[in-house]
Order: structure tokens, then C-alpha cells, then sequence
């Protein structure tokens, strides 16, 4: 099970947004991680009604678990934190990378796993 703590620590390595070791530096960035919460919620509901019906219910804190494929929450959801935490930094290029790739990711992984034909059924039915 993952948490939102751990999609958080994921996109900030993402972003780079380490220190000069590669470790995170939570007082350099402790604003990144006030909004945390917000970008990951945010994401979460996201990915949520890609494929679920069922209601969304928000996390309260970072170190609640994800109830997401591993997929999403692998695959799909850091790329769209990140998008998001660039975004509140004004950090451009970084969103505009993240974007792209978190839409690409999110369509694939919402995509449809069986086709119907539903093409001239009536003319089918009427036969």
C-alpha cells in the first residue's frame, strides 16, 4: 500500500527539488510540502473517477493509504503531483513537461479494456 506521503517524496524527486546530495530538504522546500496535501488530493479524486463509481473520499493526512491500482499510483500519479507543485511554484518548464506526460500516462491507464460493437444494433435486432 502506498501513501500520500510517499507520491509526494516521488515527485519531488521528479521535479529535482532535492538538495545537492539528492536527498529531499524539507526546509528548503517546506512551502512544497504545506501544499502537498492539496495537489495530492487533488490527483487522487482525479484518478479516482477514471474507473470508479464509488465516492471519493479525500485523505486527511499524508500518511493515510491510496486506494488506486498499482498502476496509478505508480505509473500515473506522480507525474500529475508534479505537474501541480511545479505549477504552484511557477515553475514552467517542469509543469509543462509533467502535463504532458500526466495526461499521456492517465489515458492510457483510464482506457477502455473491452469494445462492444454497438454499430446498426437495431438493424441487427430487427433481422
Amino acid at each position: 500500500m502506498c501513501t500520500g506521503q510517499e507520491i509526494l517524496e516521488q515527485a519531488l524527486r521528479l521535479l529535482n527539488y532535492t538538495d545537492i546530495y539528492g536527498q529531499l530538504d524539507g526546509q528548503q522546500h517546506s512551502e512544497l510540502y504545506k501544499r502537498g496535501l492539496a495537489a495530492v488530493n487533488q490527483i487522487y479524486g482525479d484518478l479516482w473517477y477514471t474507473g470508479r463509481s464509488a465516492p471519493f473520499f479525500p485523505l486527511s493526512t499524508l500518511r493515510e493509504p491510496l486506494s488506486l491500482t498499482t498502476r496509478e499510483l505508480h505509473d500515473v500519479m506522480p507525474y500529475g503531483v508534479a505537474m501541480l507543485l511545479a505549477l504552484s511554484e511557477g515553475d514552467g518548464d517542469n509543469q509543462l513537461l509533467y502535463a504532458g506526460l500526466y495526461n499521456r500516462k492517465r489515458a492510457a491507464c483510464g482506457a477502455a479494456t473491452r469494445r462492444r460493437n454497438v454499430l446498426f444494433r437495431h438493424m441487427e435486432e430487427d433481422a
